[in-house]
């Protein structure tokens, strides 16, 4: 009797198929972690990337918004040239009217966020990462007579290398640099300001337990910005430059004159056309004032009449105006009719 044979694999098939297995698992493993680290690379770099973007862009809305009007001693902007560990680490305060991030409670207990607000962008040693600083904005709801103090802390960026901030009176290349501003005492603001600052990319090596920072690979990136502000700025805290306009002051009564023309009562009468040339005084120096035909309805609240210039008015002669100067007044009708122009009346006129 035949004995019936079993299929299998021999021992030496299966050793075969786990080292091709293994093989395998190890290129695929290999592949797969190349790409985890491609990927955090570029993570890192995007990151320091948009952090030197986001902090531009911060800066750039906060000096846009520079408040300047009605500050005591015009403390609106100080920039201080300073530095930490021989690394620049400028720091500047001003006042802006960019929305508040934090606020104060008011009576009731609700939290209001004030318009105006100070504002300051200051830096300190990284404790975590020697030879690196850390770059906070100061927010200062209330507004008080010291710019630099007091307020909150938000951190903007923990990897900067250095940050320099230089002011200028004017434009082009050929401008003096200013390492420091104080509007208190220049009574004025900058033409343009220079932000630069070096972040210090994240190295995505895990096993990285020191801080060093040299600038191997492109592991430093420095970003720039020029912030121009409108040529008015740079004076628009000098005296007689940024003023509120007031209302003008209330007209007073018509005064004395002649008598009134037909329809009018003496001074300032009802509306009707006017006589040819009446005479009248005008507030302002201005003395290229209109008269004669065509001159209808009441006088204006600018206008006083004088002599025979009432409301339907009658014959007058010329405009005196505050500024000193007189024109002859006509009627265009008596000149088409070859009437001439009216010599001026022989009564005096009043001068205001």
């Amino acid at each position: 009797m035949r004995m019936q044979s079993r299929a299998g694999f021999t021992l030496i098939e299966v050793l075969l198929a786990v080292a091709v297995t293994g093989m395998v698992m190890v290129a695929v493993s290999g592949s797969f972690i190349s790409t985890l680290r491609a990927r955090e690379e570029v993570q890192t770099l995007s990151d320091s990337t948009q952090a030197g973007e986001r902090i531009l862009t911060l800066l750039e809305r906060d000096l846009h918004g520079l408040w300047h009007h009605n500050i005591k001693n015009n403390a609106v902007l100080k920039g201080r040239n300073m530095d930490y560990g021989g690394f620049d680490a400028d720091r500047i305060d001003f006042l802006t009217s960019t929305d508040a991030i934090s606020g104060v409670l008011d009576s009731s207990g609700q939290l209001t966020k004030p318009s105006i607000c100070e504002v300051g962008y200051w830096l300190k040693d990284n404790p975590r990462i020697p030879g690196l600083l850390e770059l906070w904005r100061r927010e200062d709801p209330l507004v008080d007579a010291d710019l630099v103090t007091d307020g909150q802390f938000q951190m903007v960026s923990d990897r900067l290398k250095s940050f320099n901030i230089t002011y200028y009176e004017t434009l082009g290349y050929k401008s003096e640099e200013l390492m420091e501003w104080d509007s208190s005492l220049e009574d004025q603001l900058p033409r343009r300001i220079k932000i630069e600052f070096t972040v210090h990319r994240q190295v995505a090596n895990r096993n990285q337990s020191s801080g060093e920072v040299a600038d191997f690979e492109k592991i430093l990136k420095t970003y720039t910005r020029h912030i121009v502000f409108d040529p008015r700025m740079t004076e628009i805290l000098m005296p007689g430059i940024a003023m509120v306009s007031l209302a003008p002051p209330r007209p007073e009564a018509g005064g004395g004159g002649g008598p009134a023309g037909p329809g009018g009562e003496e001074g300032l009468g009802p509306a009707g056309p006017a006589g040819p040339g009446g005479v009248r005084t005008t507030e302002g120096g201005d003395n290229t004032s209109l008269i004669g035909a065509g001159n209808r309805g009441r006088a204006s609240t600018q206008t006083r009449g004088v002599g025979r210039g009432g409301g339907g008015g009658g014959r007058g002669g010329p405009t005196i105006t505050q500024g000193g100067g007189a024109s002859s007044g006509f009627d265009l009708g008596n000149l088409l009719r070859g009437a001439g122009i009216p010599p001026p009346p022989s009564g005096g006129s009043s001068r205001k």
